[in-house]
């Protein structure tokens, strides 16, 4: 009895804090838009993130992790912004009705056949200021359970990809293997289309009376239910779909989701049929766009408000100008390191990296490469330094002789000297190394001015400052190019296809030399 009557009571209190419930949902939403709004630079930051430090599969996830992010800030931005105005609408329809009351149709003096329909269409005022409450109060929640759909859609194509990517470790060469993942996926894939299915069609799986079917489709909906994160919203979606109303907007969620994720590229509006695609005006040198130009974007971002200029930077392209107006005798352009680069330069077998490459654990993994060479170096200037002490302790150990400390004096000399020795050729050894590597970068790339190949002499490990991207910075003199326009042809190493077959890749950006 005590325990129905709590419920009593908190029942009572539900109906009575979702009757005032709209104070906090205008709060709420005020807040998350706001937060959502200024997120959009730490979303910024997360791109630029995986753009620099993420590699391979690894960069997959990220960007997968990325996508998720940018596209529930769209969800939660749009549907909370016409929350907001939806529910502005709705209390200035209240301020309205305390003036004037209900729509009196007969003081508007219309035809009987118009007021009629009016009467039929618009209806009572009352009834007006009820289909907004409804709307805002499920709009909040369904934000919520879209944001959620989409993500339980991440994360069962996100399984997929883990799958494919660990069994192509696992069997790497192995075409029967690969060929067994594949299949396994595919199966994967099937069953997961077999849960969407039952969602959208509101349980039809769950429908099913026999009893064999019913008990294999229980575990693969109990299984898809756990990773997909599902179980989390289940009382949230069961709640839509058990009424007339609601089941409405569920109808339009799974399409709203696909709009929201690409529905800027469903359409296209061609203004000019003549223009050519943006890589081939690159590559015929008829493209001039900011982002290959320190200099033309720097002055791109300064006409943004200082909040405003991290979302509006672009990543850097594999290259990008110091200069388009060319006005010292030197000038300078970056080279951001790739992938494509760094397989490339590893097939030089000669260049020996300092750190294994990919993700590592740094706590309880050390992932450093060893020199053969260097440590060579080191093994010798400690064998050396070794038998010297050893011939200093040898005459520490005789008889004390009047020549003693001269011979202690002369042995401290030598070894401070052979020190010396050693440490410069250990340097000068790493020294060749670093130099040797970025020679290794530095030949992937060619520079033409015009018809004329200029040398890249002077590179150096820069980090730009767009965004912290890593690469070389290369110095070229321009003393011997004329005033007027030119073109700078660039032309860069790039891996194709599966067989990483290396290639040539190139653009043709112009310059103005002054």
């Amino acid at each position: 009895m005590q325990e129905d009557n709590n419920k009593s009571i908190f029942k009572e209190w539900l109906e009575k804090l979702q009757q005032e419930s709209w104070q906090l949902e205008l709060l709420i939403s005020g807040f998350a838009i706001f937060g959502i709004y200024a997120a959009r630079t730490v979303i910024t930051d997360i791109e630029f993130m995986i753009h620099n430090d993420f590699d391979g599969d690894f960069q997959f996830l990220a960007i997968l992790f990325h996508f998720i992010l940018k596209t529930g800030w769209l969800i939660f931005f749009i549907n909370l912004i016409v929350h907001v105005i939806l529910r502005g609408l709705w209390i200035g329809a209240i301020g309205l009705r305390y003036v004037s009351q209900d729509i009196n149709y007969d003081a508007l003096r219309y035809s009987p056949r118009m007021t009629e329909y009016l009467k039929t269409k618009v209806g009572s005022y009352d009834d007006f200021i009820e289909r907004l409450e409804k709307i805002c109060s499920v709009l909040f929640a369904f934000t919520f359970l879209l944001f959620m759909l989409f993500l339980s859609l991440m994360l069962f194509f996100i399984q997929i990809v883990l799958i494919m990517e660990v069994g192509n470790i696992i069997f790497k060469g192995n075409y029967s293997g690969v060929a067994f993942v594949t299949y396994f996926a595919l199966l994967y894939l099937i069953l997961g289309a077999l849960v969407f299915i039952d969602l959208i069609t509101l349980g039809g799986f769950k429908k099913i009376k026999e009893k064999s079917i019913s008990r294999i489709y229980f575990f693969l909906y109990r299984y898809f239910s756990a990773t997909t994160l599902s179980f989390l919203y289940r009382p949230l979606l069961y709640n839509f779909i058990d009424n007339d109303y609601t089941r409405k907007l569920f109808y339009i969620s799974i399409p709203y989701i696909f709009v929201v994720i690409g529905g800027y590229t469903m359409f296209e509006n061609v203004s000019n049929p003549y223009e050519p695609a943006r890589l081939q005006k690159l590559y015929s040198g008829t493209l001039l766009d900011d982002v290959y130009y320190d200099d033309l974007r720097n002055i791109r971002l300064s006409e943004y408000p200082n909040e405003e200029r991290k979302v509006n930077k672009e990543q850097l392209r594999w290259i990008s100008l110091a200069n388009f107006n060319v006005t010292e005798s030197v000038s300078s352009l970056f080279i951001r390191i790739n992938t494509d680069m760094v397989k490339i330069a590893s097939a030089d077998t000669s260049l020996v990296p300092y750190k294994k490459s990919g993700f590592s654990f740094r706590w309880f993994n050390n992932n450093m490469v060893d020199d053969k060479f260097l440590e060579a170096t080191k093994k010798g200037k400690e064998q050396v330094i070794k038998s010297l002490y050893d011939k200093k302790r040898e005459i520490k150990s005789k008889s004390k002789y009047s020549n003693q400390k001269s011979e202690l004096d002369s042995m401290d000399a030598l070894i401070y000297q052979q020190q010396q020795y050693w440490n410069n050729k250990i340097q000068g050894t790493e020294n060749a190394k670093v130099h040797n590597i970025i020679s290794a970068f530095a030949n992937q790339i060619e520079l033409y001015v015009d018809t004329m190949k200029v040398d890249l002499r002077h590179c150096y490990f820069y980090t730009h400052p767009n965004y912290n991207e890593q690469g070389l910075k290369c110095f070229f003199e321009t003393d011997s190019i004329s005033r007027g326009i030119h073109d700078l042809k660039i032309i860069k190493k790039i891996i194709y296809g599966n067989n990483d077959k290396i290639q040539n890749d190139s653009i043709i950006l112009p310059i103005i030399k002054h």
